[in-house]
């Protein structure tokens, strides 16, 4: 049954479970964040710019709950919101409040066959990724990244652990938010970290090539 959820575009997409801070100053978005606050009632968060006609939000977007929220003096705050549950927009009023509000369906997910397997494929992928990252910086840490923890959990888990994660512009993350099933999401995935990794292994082979003294007199 559609419910009705204030909605936040921004030029980024959350995922469920996933965390991301916000800095709140424009005077509309003060009062959705106070609204939340008062009513503990999430929001929705949709990725703004929609290619269609009009220009008006992404019909998929996640839901956010403020985790974290610490006012300023000038009544700016900066706020952290964790991902709730996906909703398609059915209709969107732009008369209710300062902000836009939706009438929205909450989707479910079918994990999908095999995406197990593809889970798991898909996280020794993503540790490759991060490895060859790192290596491409030459940044001096302290410890290495923890990619143990990117490969536990459910495949669900995974797979937005991923999505959140991935260097990859807001229309290629707004398709994994829309893919309909775990196991969908994943191959997508699979994908992207296949191009990315040979993208990166290119890279690394010409910063090595250039750093290597020069064999001619």
């Amino acid at each position: 049954m559609p419910e009705t959820l204030p909605l936040f575009p921004l030029d980024g997409v959350l995922f469920p479970e996933m965390l991301m801070p916000l800095h709140i100053f424009e005077p509309r978005y003060r009062m959705l964040v106070k609204r939340s606050l008062d009513r503990s009632e999430p929001f929705g968060i949709v990725l703004s710019g929609s290619a269609g006609e009009g220009g008006g939000p992404h019909q998929v977007g996640t839901a956010a709950e403020i985790v974290g929220h610490q006012p300023l003096p000038d009544g700016r705050s900066f706020i952290v919101v964790r991902g709730g549950r996906r909703f398609a927009i059915e209709r969107i009023d732009a008369d209710a409040a300062p902000y836009l509000v939706g009438r929205v369906r909450y989707l479910d997910e079918d994990e999908g066959s095999e995406s197990t397997d593809a889970a798991r494929e898909a996280a020794d992928l993503f540790s490759e990724y991060l490895h060859s990252i790192l290596a491409a910086t030459d940044e001096p840490r302290s410890e290495a990244p923890d990619v143990a923890s990117m490969g536990a959990g459910s495949p669900r888990e995974i797979a937005y652990r991923i999505a959140a994660s991935l260097a990859i512009d807001s229309a290629e993350r707004q398709r994994l938010l829309e893919a309909p099933s775990t196991a969908e999401r994943l191959a997508s995935e699979l994908r992207l970290l296949e191009r990315e990794n040979a993208l990166l292994k290119e890279l690394l082979l010409r910063l090595r090539a250039s750093s290597e003294p020069s064999k001619l007199n």
